[in-house]
């Protein structure tokens, strides 16, 4: 088999031809479904970044409410503790108080039991000194007698 120039230059047109058939029927086509994909590709990856930068914004805005929610807490927190130091203080002032109180009146109550307890020796004394003043005298001495002598010694005791 020899090669003949007619036999090329027929092999060269069908080559060419055959290019141009495919270029007009399928390269044209192709192409632009790869371009048309590349732009929808682009557009998702900026729909993607977009998508993206909106969700970061959306994080840096809750994490502030968060912040702002967790620092509110806290200052109620502090103010909640700050009155109940103050109610404890008041409910304390008012128990002190309300001791000193009973603590005067106890006070109180005990002068005049003391005072009535010296009342009451008194008027014992001076009737047992009378009893013992009519038997060591043999005679009658007198309730308001022994009731004199009775002051004038509690007076002494007092002075000493």
């Amino acid at each position: 088999m020899e090669l003949q120039p007619l036999d090329i230059l027929i092999h060269i047109i069908n080559i060419v031809v055959l290019f141009i058939l495919l270029r007009l029927i399928l390269f044209k086509p192709v192409t632009r479904f790869l371009d048309e994909r590349a732009e929808r590709i682009r557009n998702k990856l900026t729909e993607a970044e977009n998508a993206l930068k909106e969700a970061q914004s959306l994080k840096l805005e809750y994490q502030r409410q968060l912040d702002t929610a967790a620092e509110q807490g806290h200052e109620i927190i502090r103010a909640s503790q700050t009155k109940a130091t103050r109610e404890a203080q008041a409910i304390i002032t008012n128990a002190n108080a309300q001791a000193e109180k009973i603590l005067s009146m106890a006070q109180e109550r005990i002068a005049k039991e003391k005072e009535r307890a010296v009342d009451d020796m008194r008027q014992e004394v001076a009737q047992l000194a009378t009893e013992i003043a009519s038997r060591i005298l043999k005679r009658e001495v007198t309730t308001a007698d022994n009731v004199a002598l009775a002051e004038e010694f509690f007076r002494e005791m007092r002075k000493k």
